[in-house]
């Protein structure tokens, strides 16, 4: 993996990449939420001596940003599942005053988030202010979350700030956060549902807007606190303190077209300042939530070292090349600590990568990856591959679990643990053949070239018994092979 990547610093552009949603209506609706009063709660927020500011989400597009010269690398997307944007500052140059003014938006922020010179610095907070977001939740799917990042670290030690993107809090998950559907954090049914975010570090600031929302007309029990650590997050604004993005991610909708509209709708979210200086009151760090449960895959070893015997046997004609596979991501909060950038790596996963390789045209080289299907397995929500550029860590192409659900069957006749497991093929064309995934050349990084470093990655989302990412050492690795042509 690589360590920690140089980026030169530009000035600082108030933004804030934040994969957040709102509405999951068409565009033109600015806050979807069906219970309490948007305008009355921004008045009883300026009542409460706050200043706001409009923020609208949009979709981004990491490969995109990369291509054009707003991100260093694509940050290791993960092919297939769509990412959603906010500004914390509005640009200048910008004209939206009104939350009206939002659903027109789209226009506006794309010109500014692809075509403004100078890499994305992230957004700058002090220690007495929040982003508040009144939303729905996404509508079915297989996993969502909510998640606040570190873009830019000042470490004294450097005089500088290096670029980390590291997670500073667990996710607000499909299992955790609390909405009208499970209201309180209840188990109930969090997609499509109403939800309050408040993103800050400070107990003062966010009861104060609790009040206010609740005066508006909103429940207590939909009230998320995003708290961030002000022990580990340098909080303020100028060159020697940290930059900040909050993300939001989604996979699988079950009704595409929903998601679609979901992902593509404008919408608001409002920064909340207060007017006066206040006592500052932080919050302590977050607990996180614990990986694993005693329970691991390796009951399920010699079945997949069956199917690693069988895979070759199947391409015994060919040359094979068994990759290692390693982990690729170190969690957040040590990663902070060794200054490495880890790509907005989130607890709710885990993160591992084979070795390099290149991928040519002849019908007889491709990459075989198989392993444990961990949401079969119980260790998982879902799991994935994806193929990647090394140099751009630009994913272009991908597989789900759902996808891959049985493949290992044909490999493993008659076992019974087949089931559990799995294999996709990874090639350049694929004709007729089930989990397959073709990998395209273009254009531009959005594929990856014959003669370009690739590998490929796998996630494993969200634990049910833990609602976290699963234990790396409860999980039996994902393997992959490289064939050729003798």
């Amino acid at each position: 993996m690589s360590r920690l990547l140089p980026v030169t610093l530009v000035s600082i552009i108030s933004l804030i990449l934040i994969s957040v949603i709102t509405s999951c209506a068409p565009t033109g609706d600015t806050t979807g939420v069906s219970v309490g009063d948007i305008d009355a709660f921004r008045s009883s927020l300026e009542d409460s001596d706050f200043t706001l500011k409009l923020a609208p989400f949009v979709h981004v597009d990491l490969v995109k940003l990369y291509e054009a010269g707003k991100l260093a690398n694509a940050a290791g997307n993960n092919a297939g599942a769509p990412y959603r944007g906010v500004f914390g500052a509005i640009p200048d140059n910008v004209n939206i005053t009104d939350l009206k003014d939002i659903s027109n938006a789209q226009e506006k922020m794309e010109n500014f988030l692809y075509s403004t010179p100078g890499l994305i610095q992230g957004w700058q907070m002090n220690p007495d202010e929040a982003l508040v977001i009144v939303t729905k939740t996404p509508p079915e799917c297989a996993y969502f979350s909510y998640c606040g990042f570190i873009f830019y670290k000042y470490y004294e030690k450097d005089q500088q700030r290096q670029w980390v993107w590291t997670s500073y809090n667990d996710p607000l998950n499909k299992l955790t956060i609390k909405t009208s559907g499970t209201p309180n954090g209840a188990k109930g049914n969090p997609f499509n549902q109403d939800t309050i975010i408040i993103v800050t570090a400070d107990k003062g600031t966010d009861q104060r807007i609790r009040s206010a929302a609740v005066s508006a007309g909103y429940s207590e029990d939909i009230i998320n606190t995003y708290v961030i650590p002000s022990s580990m997050v340098k909080l303020g604004t100028g060159p020697e303190f940290d930059t900040i993005v909050f993300g939001q991610r989604m996979a699988l909708f079950a009704d595409e077209k929903a998601g679609e509209e979901y992902v593509n709708a404008v919408s608001a979210a409002i920064r909340v300042t207060p007017k006066s200086q206040v006592t500052l009151d932080p919050f302590p760090a977050p607990e996180l939530r614990v990986r694993g449960t005693g329970k691991t895959e390796v009951d399920l070893q010699p079945a997949l070292d069956d199917l690693r015997r069988a895979i070759l046997a199947k391409y015994s004609d060919l040359s094979a090349n068994e990759l290692e596979t390693s982990l690729w991501l170190p969690e957040s909060y040590e990663a902070v600590q060794t200054e490495t950038y880890v790509a907005g790596e989130s607890r709710d996963t885990v993160y591992l990568r084979c070795n390099t390789f290149t991928l040519g045209d002849d019908p007889d080289e491709f990459v075989i990856v198989y392993g444990v299907n961990h949401a079969a397995s119980g260790k998982a929500t879902y799991s994935n591959c994806s193929f990647y550029g090394e140099a751009g860590w630009n994913g272009v192409a991908g597989i789900y679990s759902p996808q891959y659900t049985g493949s290992a069957e044909e490999y493993l006749p008659g076992n019974p643990l087949a089931k559990y497991l799995y294999v996709c093929k990874f090639a350049r064309s694929c004709g007729s053949e089930k989990t397959c995934v073709v990998v395209p050349t273009g254009p531009g990084a959005y594929g990856v070239g014959l003669d370009e470093t690739a590998f490929v990655a796998i996630r494993a989302y969200l634990e049910p018994a833990t609602k976290v990412g699963p234990a790396y050492m409860e999980l039996l690795y994902d393997r992959a092979i490289k064939f050729n042509s003798r």
